[in-house]
């Protein structure tokens, strides 16, 4: 296909359903009005961009000259130049930036690129859910290998379609991956949980080792498992849901229902029993297809129930990203929308490498102040602003383009220049350009516009419609997508990344905070605790503090942003509730009831708010999240004091060390943050290598045995003997009962609890309940009366 025709044919399909590279050619699939699919190819070009002016005329000709240069053409105020490679343009970047000469998105992908070229829209795939019954005697190691016994498929109504293996061998694997590969024929989209760790690699693993040849790249591979992780982060009420990310463990929270009772890690011996005993004896052949079709209709119903699947779809057809697993990184969303904004305005950005990502000083963030009372607070307002960190970016038209370079001075000159009155100056002293919008502010105005268009959208349908959820997603997006614009601009990997830019940002926002709380102790109030957009504020009545926030907003702000020189206002400070009590363990941790919340008077069926704690947390012992959740409604929602809180952790004491438990009350669950390989064992004084974390330690047990301890998953384990040194612990799948009840409750139950009593009740000693571990006996040989005595003091 020529060049002219290409991309005549990206202009000509307002959508595309992917786009993936193959050979040197970039592939781009669609769906045409019969539901066939239609792919269009187009050759691979990397583009790096020069400001014209800053190319002389022998440099172009060494370019044009070039034979792996394909195109080279003037853009406006850019030199557009394409090149056959892509590592050779990455390298022709390095070499003009060593020469002084800047290069600009010289390491954007080449579908990146050309989808901001065209503005390619993104369009709605048919979607199905996908499970797969393997061969259990292969190790998880070599999940490769293990052929593949059972496939399930669920289309996008819930409807089930599986098939099972007729022979152990390759032929009629061959034909029962030939079924399924039919199927996907009439899919775009394909979910599975744990997908991108399990299921993607052994389908296409065994699909080739069958000698198939479909077009797999042409479908989007989407982890269900990462996207609900992802989404499902601060939605979670309590640490429960995060313990185990298992589809059983997900299903029962969040559906009610779980898989059924089928012994997966004996899947090959279910197969080699074809007949049922009684209909569903969990053993046979049989029961395993349910088994696996059940599992494929559970993820559509854990997508009908959160919607996360629609979500994701919403905010790749906003920011221009495909719905795969790659697609949910909000990184990958914001930067695909900078692009498209940036285009449409004649602006490209700087060429950043991956070996200078870390280079820099670190710059300062958000200002913290520890809580600065213990004891049960009551009457606590706490005020925030909307939407802090895009406001400010379009107060002071944060931007990396709208910065003012100032030229160097000399040192005898200590003062810096006047700021003109086209600039504005952030808290840092970084001034900003204020006649010409940034890019970053236009994008994050943009996105907020179209939030608040869906948001009345929405309140315009009746509750719970298909209108009223459609507009709701989408208003539910674009706050996503604002909210994620500081974070590539602050993040250090990200190509948009700008010390000078986030340092503006976040220090803007210590200056309007701790503005806002020096007005709040002019007007008699006290100010309890400062966390990055919000105070906790004590000593007022609600109708005092609502006059404050309204004071704030109607002078405080435009006197401070008219004074730092900006144009235009956004900030603007939210009553956002009241807590009638309120305990505080530490900079953002804490728990409350509420008065009201936004407004709206709480009831008796209103939940304390609970930030911080190990009951939110998913890497506590189920016992310390009871026992913490059950003091936390005693102090918090009853207003009970010490006495109560004291019966409490007794029964609880008892119950830890007398009571019947089971694994899932002991285990603790952390996730391997890098792949094994990346854990080194540090050498003690003596010589000896030191241990390496509990969970790690397991992980290696795990990782013999076969099974998938990979960078992110989940290790779960408990302990079996607290008294030596270093602990011992045995994996939660060896569970026998084994728990070391004492360790269980001297580090795992009590500590959390502890930390919330000693904040709630700071007068009472709560250390009485630290050990509970008889002391070892010692035996002795016959010692002389006074050194007994000693020793029976001692004991007292």
């Amino acid at each position: 296909m020529k060049r002219g025709a290409a991309n005549a044919a990206v202009r000509e399909a307002p959508r595309f359903l992917n786009a993936y590279y193959d050979d040197n050619a970039v592939v781009w699939v669609a769906r045409d009005r019969g539901g066939s699919v239609v792919l269009k190819r187009m050759p691979v070009r990397s583009t790096v961009f020069f400001a014209a002016a800053d190319v002389d005329t022998s440099t172009k000709h060494m370019l044009r000259n070039d034979s792996r240069v394909t195109a080279m053409r003037v853009d406006g105020q850019w030199l557009r130049v394409e090149f056959r490679d892509r590592h050779f343009a990455e390298s022709v970047c390095e070499a003009f930036e060593k020469r002084g000469i800047k290069t600009y998105e010289g390491t954007v992908s080449p579908i990146r690129c050309l989808a901001a070229d065209h503005d390619v829209q993104v369009a709605r795939p048919r979607r199905a859910y996908l499970d797969l019954e393997t061969d259990s005697r292969v190790p998880f190691s070599r999940k490769e290998e293990m052929r593949i016994l059972c496939w399930s498929l669920a289309d996008e109504h819930g409807v089930a379609t599986s098939e099972i293996l007729l022979d152990d061998d390759d032929a009629a694997e061959r034909v029962l991956l030939g079924e399924l590969w039919a199927k996907l024929d009439a899919v775009d989209q394909v979910l599975a949980w744990n997908g991108d760790r399990f299921d993607f690699p052994v389908l296409l693993a065994r699909t080739k080792r069958c000698g198939l040849t479909p077009n797999h790249k042409r479908i989007l591979w989407l982890d269900h498992l990462e996207l609900f992780k992802r989404m499902n982060t601060m939605a979670a009420e309590s640490g429960d849901e995060k313990t185990s990310y298992a589809l059983n463990s997900i299903a029962m929270a969040v559906l009610g229902e779980g898989k059924d009772a089928f012994d997966a890690s004996k899947t090959w011996q279910a197969w080699s029993t074809p007949e049922c005993l009684n209909g569903l004896c969990m053993v046979c052949s049989s029961c395993m297809r349910r088994y696996c079709e059940k599992d494929t209709v559970l993820l559509h119903r854990l997508e009908v129930e959160t919607g996360y699947v629609e979500l994701l779809q919403t905010l790749c057809e906003a920011c221009g990203t495909f719905p795969d697993s790659r697609g949910i990184n909000p990184t990958n969303q914001a930067e695909n929308m900078l692009l498209r904004i940036a285009r449409k305005r004649g602006h490209r950005f700087r060429t950043r490498f991956l070996s200078n990502v870390a280079e820099g000083r670190q710059y300062k963030g958000a200002f913290v102040m520890e809580p600065q009372s213990k004891g049960v607070l009551t009457n606590v307002h706490v005020c925030d602003f909307k939407s802090l960190y895009p406001s400010i970016i379009l107060s002071w038209n944060i931007s990396s383009e709208t910065r003012v370079v100032e030229p160097l001075r000399p040192m005898y000159l200590k003062t810096r220049p006047a700021r003109q009155s086209n600039e504005c100056e952030a808290a840092t002293g970084t001034r900003f350009r204020t006649d010409v919008e940034g890019i970053l502010p236009h994008a994050i105005a943009e996105v907020l516009r179209l939030r608040e268009h869906w948001s009345r959208l929405k309140d315009s349908f009746p509750p719970g419609t298909h209108q009223w959820k459609d507009a709701d997603r989408r208003s539910t997006a674009y706050k996503i997508a604002a909210n994620s614009f500081y974070g590539i601009a602050g993040s250090p990997m990200s190509r948009f990344y700008d010390r000078d830019v986030a340092e503006a940002v976040t220090q803007c926002g210590v200056y309007l905070i701790k503005q806002t709380a020096d007005k709040a102790r002019n007007a008699g109030f006290f100010v309890e605790y400062i966390d990055t957009d919000g105070a906790f504020v004590m000593g007022c009545s609600r109708d005092e503090f609502e006059l404050f926030v309204a004071c704030c907003n109607a002078e405080l702000y435009p006197k401070l942003l008219v004074a730092c020189g900006c144009k235009e206002n956004n900030i603007k400070l939210a009553y956002e509730k009241q807590f009638g009590r309120l305990v505080f363990v530490g900079a953002k941790k804490y728990a409350g009831s509420f008065v009201h919340y936004k407004g709206k008077d709480a009831t008796a069926d209103s939940k304390p708010e609970v930030k911080g704690l190990e009951y939110k947390r998913g890497d506590s012992s189920r016992l310390a999240r009871r026992l913490q959740s059950e003091i936390v409604g005693s102090i918090i929602v009853r207003g009970e004091g010490a006495d109560e809180s004291l019966a409490i952790v007794d029964k609880w004491r008892r119950h830890v060390l007398v009571d019947p438990i089971d694994i899932t009350d002991v285990s603790v669950a952390k996730t391997l943050s890098k792949p094994l390989t990346g854990y080194t064992r540090k050498v003690k004084k003596d010589g000896n290598d030191a241990k390496l974390p509990a969970h790690v330690e397991i992980a290696l047990l795990l990782r013999a045995r076969g099974r998938d301890v990979g960078e992110g998953a989940k290790v779960a384990y408990y302990c079996v003997d607290g008294s030596v040194s270093p602990k011992a612990y045995k994996p939660a799948e060896d569970w026998t009962g084994d728990c070391d009840r004492y360790d269980q409750w001297e580090t795992f139950v009590w500590p959390p609890t502890k930390r919330l009593l000693e904040s709630a009740f700071p007068e009472h000693d709560w250390s009485v309940w630290d050990k509970v571990r008889p002391r070892r006996q010692r035996t002795t040989r016959t010692k002389s009366v006074k050194h007994v005595g000693q020793l029976s003091m001692l004991g007292k």
